[in-house]
C-alpha cells in the first residue's frame, strides 16, 4: 500500500474497533470497576455486596490461565490412523473426508459416490436425500448444500443395455455436509464397500472421466 493507503487502512481499523460491541467479559471488567469503587464509598447495599464477594472478572482471567498450564489437548491422530481404518469418520480429523462407496452398477462394482436412479416426482434434492438414507442409513445427520446440482457426469450404457431409444445417463452431484453422527454408515445392500477419504486418497479410485467430473467440483482442502 501507499503511505496514504496504509494510513487510512489503519484509521478504518480503529475505528472497527472503537465502535465495535463489548464482549460480555469486557463488560463484566467495567462492571467490577464500578462496584469497587462503590465499595469504596460503602454505596452498595446487601445485595451489591453479596454480589461483590463473587468471583471477579480478573480473578476468572488468572483462574482460567491455570488451568490452560494444566490442560493436554486431544491427540489428533486417532486409533483409526494408526491402523489405517478407513471406513470410519473418526480420522484424519484435520482434513475434510468424502464419502465414497463401492457399489453395484450393472453386473460390476465400481467406487462411486452412493448414487441412485430418480424416482418420477421427485426434486433433484429430493432424490438426494432419499440416497442418504438409502445408501447410509439414519446414524448420519446431513444436510444438503442448496438445491441445484454441483456438477453432473454423463456416459454411455453398454450397447447390449441400450434399450427404448436410451443410450446413457446422467448422474448429478449434490454436496452435503455431516453435521452429525450417531454411528458408522449402515451400507444399503448393493454396497459391498464403504470409505472415507481425504482428497489426495481419491486418486487411482475413480474411472479417468468420473474423476475428471468430480474435479470440476470437488475443491481440495490443501
Amino acid at each position: 500500500m501507499t503511505p496514504i493507503e496504509e494510513e487510512y487502512s489503519k484509521l478504518i481499523t480503529k475505528l472497527e474497533i472503537d465502535h465495535s460491541l463489548k464482549s460480555n467479559h469486557e463488560l463484566r471488567l467495567e462492571q467490577d470497576v464500578i462496584r469497587t469503587e462503590l465499595l469504596k464509598s460503602s454505596d452498595l447495599d446487601d445485595a451489591d455486596l453479596e454480589e461483590s464477594s463473587q468471583q471477579t472478572a480478573l480473578e476468572y482471567e488468572d483462574a482460567c490461565v491455570e488451568e490452560l498450564k494444566t490442560f493436554n489437548f486431544a491427540p489428533r491422530v486417532t486409533e483409526a490412523d494408526q491402523t489405517g481404518n478407513l471406513q470410519t469418520l473418526n480420522r484424519a480429523l484435520d482434513r475434510a473426508l468424502v464419502l465414497l462407496v463401492k457399489q453395484k452398477l450393472g453386473d460390476e462394482y465400481q467406487w462411486v459416490f452412493p448414487q441412485s436412479p430418480w424416482i418420477p416426482g421427485e426434486t433433484l434434492r429430493q432424490t438426494c436425500e432419499r440416497i442418504i438414507k438409502e445408501k447410509c442409513g439414519t446414524n448420519l445427520k446431513v444436510k444438503v448444500l442448496g438445491n441445484a446440482p454441483c456438477g453432473f457426469y454423463k456416459y454411455k450404457y453398454p450397447k447390449q443395455l441400450r434399450s427404448e431409444g436410451f443410450i446413457g445417463a446422467k448422474v448429478f452431484f449434490y454436496k452435503a455436509q455431516v453435521t452429525g453422527v450417531t454411528g458408522e454408515v449402515q451400507p444399503g445392500s448393493d454396497i459391498a464397500e464403504h470409505q472415507w477419504l481425504t482428497h489426495n486418497q481419491l486418486d487411482g479410485k475413480l474411472k479417468s472421466s468420473y474423476a475428471k467430473s468430480v474435479a470440476m467440483f470437488l475443491v481440495s482442502d490443501q
